[in-house]
């Protein structure tokens, strides 16, 4: 019978957060859309 230890490996976790971040990246730019919004960045800096 296989193991019994049900602890995910480390680096299966860095993987996944990696390719998680690499498809919503793709996504985003592939829609047009920007990870940082211009707008969003300026629009609390004006209001002061």
């Amino acid at each position: 019978m296989a193991n019994d230890d049900t602890a995910i490996p480390f680096w299966w976790i860095v993987l996944f957060l990696l390719l998680a971040l690499g498809f919503g990246v793709a996504t985003l730019y592939a829609v047009g859309g920007s990870i940082i919004d211009p707008t969003a960045v300026a629009l609390p800096v004006s209001l002061h």
